[in-house]
């Protein structure tokens, strides 16, 4: 089976979703990672509507775009398990609709313990305690 060139979908910020996708059929690509914010939702929702995930289903059928994955990306090395345990939640709100919009996978990341953003490095990524933190984050969580 040969590749497929995609993109994260949100690489082309737009208005709207319908706007978002045309943006990724303009480029001459139909694979795309998703997520939730090309829909006007944070990535990570507490919730997220029916008619929502209907319609994401829908503009992404009408382009004929292939939904490789959704991100699912939150802190799983947060030193606050509070944080962690909210995405631990939020992860299992977004797998209860990647049948219903088109996908089974969910693409993660480690994360950091920089407490104010999740992308930045901290000098205790590497410590034990924070490799722990994601051993028990994703022991917490057979979604």
């Amino acid at each position: 089976m040969p590749l497929e060139p995609g993109i994260f979908a949100k690489t082309f910020p737009r208005s709207s979703l319908a706007a978002n996708l045309d943006a990724v059929i303009q480029h001459d690509l139909h694979c795309i990672q998703f997520n939730l914010a090309c829909t006007g939702l944070p990535s990570m929702p507490d919730s997220i509507e029916p008619q929502v995930v209907a319609n994401i289903r829908r503009e992404v059928q009408a382009r004929g775009i292939t939904l490789a994955a959704v991100s699912g990306t939150f802190n799983m090395a947060h030193p606050d398990p509070q944080v962690r345990e909210a995405g631990l939640y939020r992860l299992a709100v977004l797998a209860e609709i990647c049948n219903d919009i088109g996908t089974n996978i969910i693409t993660l990341c480690t994360g950091t313990r920089d407490l104010a953003d999740m992308w930045r490095w901290h000098a205790e990524n590497s410590s034990p305690e924070a490799w722990q933190d994601m051993l028990e984050t994703d022991a917490a969580n057979p979604v």
